[in-house]
């Protein structure tokens, strides 16, 4: 029944559509319909009418037929018959109305290739069709057929129409230089024959700008301004041209100038205000968004926008309103809860700052809202908190399982609770088996407590997985020349890690050590000074100033351990080599910097991580002594 009823409403809506384009679905046939209606007025004996005559559908043949199972199919989803049957229906009726709706199926079913079949045959079928050539435009121009493209711009320009060029300008941004050029080159051509056109010059300007020439950009655009001067994209254009030549003053008042004359454009008025803001100019910045408001007032982000002006110009409690009115709206949730979090956070309203921190859901500031809660947690001491925190937020967020191991661990680690880090590691492994990450920095967490043989199992699991890993290589080759008597087999590893990384400082610091550890002083300075040039750290300074020692080169050592000394008076490592073997230095040094610095914040030596063992899993990993970089109000929301 549900079916007779739809084939009954597509009749009826052929009809329709046939009524009104003039042209019948039917075409080659017969009119189908009337073979099915009564011959004529003769009624039968018992006087009703006999029964109409029907014919019965030729499935090769009949528009009709085809374009209903083509219907049908789509309320089925099965829209690759809808295609195939408009397509073919669109070559032999060559109906516009039919093109387009095999245009339509085209598009829903994303096949380029369709749409560009289809939009060939309508620009045959209609050449005078400027949509025709519009859409056939862009299929040529998303092929990266550029010059067939802006053949068909031109016919659309030739017949008095707009080919909406800027679109296409703007929508070259991710392409490859070599390709913008091109399409550059183009639109210049087509700019000498249509000079009156005024997108032509504003895209061609746009085209500099994304290849950064911007001078030849501000050249291009200036004829837009006398051709069309209530074009306002062409302000916003040229504040932007103007700021990345670092003309940003002239761009200010350029800004002022057009916002002045396009009182009501938004992106004109965002513009100008972000100049204001960072000019530092906050009350004018304010104004620019309370008129936007006042023209837009059911546009949420532009009070979004005021608010976090306020918050910039210190008016907390006017921001604080704002944003609680667009909770009320509830608009912009995720971002008023960050910010209204990061007011409490800086209000030390701990229990509010969570508050705010929780409700914000997956968002650009999640990740940032979960570690600023695990933050506070650890910084009002509430470890157990902030553990079955992260493992309730695990259980939620299985795909962010990794990432919130790596935070509990870093946080344990800024704790210093050094055994419920080596649990939480321990735990993590278990739940990710053969993660070099976790693994690494479970490694660096045994070797801290002396463990070295659990630090080389887990870094012997890391090369068995990636044995090429260079950090690992070079984190077991240097724990071994120093901790160890198995030199010859540290210095095989580190020798691998360096034709891995040769130019990796922690590296040749480390391939010196060994060397040194070998008894081949001289070999080792080469090494250690490599790697001194390029990371002037405590530990290194310690590793090359024993070897000058060693070569009777006292001045040179002692000026290379005061001079770090002095920058890094509490470096373990340092002080514990000097005091070995110059104590009367690090007595001079330590009395130098207390007499110099009783009123200045002295570096913590701590934030100068060993080089040997500090590079990084994968391309960017945990620090030697630091499972993870640790987290401090700064870095955190």
């Amino acid at each position: 029944m549900k079916l007779i009823k739809c084939l009954s409403l597509f009749i009826l809506f052929s009809a329709v559509s046939a009524c009104s384009t003039g042209f019948g679905l039917l075409s080659s046939q017969e009119n189908t319909l009337s073979n099915a209606a009564p011959e004529g007025p003769d009624r039968s004996a018992d006087g009703k009418p006999p029964k109409p005559k029907l014919k019965d559908f030729d499935q090769n043949q009949d528009t009709l037929f085809d374009l209903m199972v083509a219907e049908i199919a789509a309320q089925r989803n099965q829209f690759n018959i809808t295609l195939l049957n408009y397509i073919q229906q669109a070559h032999m009726t060559r109906d516009p109305v039919v093109i387009k709706r095999a245009i339509n199926a085209a598009q829903y079913m994303k096949d380029i290739e369709a749409i560009k079949e289809m939009a060939l045959l309508w620009a045959e079928v209609e050449p005078e069709n400027i949509s025709a050539h519009q859409l056939l435009a862009y299929q040529y121009f998303y092929a990266k057929d550029y010059s067939a493209a802006v053949e068909q711009l031109e016919k659309i320009l030739a017949q008095g129409g707009d080919p909406r060029i800027d679109s296409l300008a703007i929508g070259s941004q991710t392409l490859p230089e070599e390709e913008k050029r091109q399409i550059l080159a183009l639109f210049q051509e087509l700019y000498t024959q249509y000079p009156e056109h005024y997108p032509l010059p504003y895209s061609i300007a746009f085209l500099h700008k994304l290849l950064k020439e911007f001078d030849e950009g501000l050249a291009a655009l200036e004829p837009v301004f006398k051709l069309a001067p209530e074009f306002s994209a062409a302000s916003v254009l040229k504040i932007n041209l103007l700021y990345e030549i670092g003309k940003v003053e002239e761009a200010l008042n350029f800004a002022e100038d057009a916002f002045e004359n396009f009182p009501t454009d938004h992106n004109l008025g965002r513009l100008y205000a972000s100049l204001l803001v960072e000019s530092k100019q906050l009350d004018e910045a304010e104004s620019v968004f309370e008129s936007l408001i006042e023209q837009y007032p059911q546009a949420p982000s532009l009070k979004l926008s005021l608010g976090l002006v306020m918050l910039e110009n210190n008016k907390i409690d006017a921001a604080k309103t704002l944003l609680n009115e667009l909770l009320v709206e509830n608009q912009h949730v995720n971002e008023v809860h960050f910010y209204l979090g990061r007011i409490a956070d800086q209000q030390k309203k701990i229990d509010e700052a969570i508050h705010h921190y929780k409700k914000i859901k997956d968002s650009p500031n999640y990740d940032a809202a979960i570690e600023r809660i695990s933050y506070l947690l650890i910084q009002q001491e509430k470890v157990d908190e902030m553990i079955a925190y992260l493992s309730e937020m695990r259980d939620k967020e299985p795909e962010k399982r990794k990432m919130l191991w790596l935070l509990e661990i870093k946080l344990l680690s800024l704790a210093k609770d050094k055994e419920r880090m080596q649990d939480s590691l321990n735990q993590a492994i278990e739940a990710l088996p053969g993660d070099e990450q976790l693994l690494y920095a479970r490694a660096m967490n045994l070797e801290a407590q002396n463990d070295l043989e659990g630090m080389e199992q887990d870094l012997l699991k890391i090369l068995e997985i990636h044995p090429d890993h260079a950090v690992a290589l070079n984190a077991l080759g240097y724990t071994l020349a120093d901790k160890t008597e198995r030199h010859e087999e540290a210095f095989e590893l580190i020798k691998k890690a360096l034709s891995l990384e040769p130019d990796n400082p922690a590296i040749q610091d480390s391939m010196g050590w060994v060397l040194f550890k070998l008894n081949k002083p001289e070999e080792a300075l080469y090494f250690l000074l490599k790697a001194f040039q390029s990371y002037q750290d405590g530990e290194v300074a310690a590793h090359l100033g024993e070897v000058l020692l060693k070569l009777n080169q006292k001045t040179e050592a002692y000026e290379i351990w005061g001079t770090v000394l002095t920058k890094y008076p509490e470096h373990p490592i340092l002080r514990e080599t000097v005091e070995r073997l110059a104590p009367e230095l690090l007595e001079q040094v330590l009395n130098s910097t207390e007499s110099t610095s009783d009123n200045e914040e002295t570096p913590d030596s701590s934030q100068s991580p060993s080089p040997n063992q500090s590079s990084q899993t994968n391309e960017s990993g945990p620090k030697r002594n630091d499972p993870e970089n640790s987290i401090d109000e700064e870095s955190s929301p």
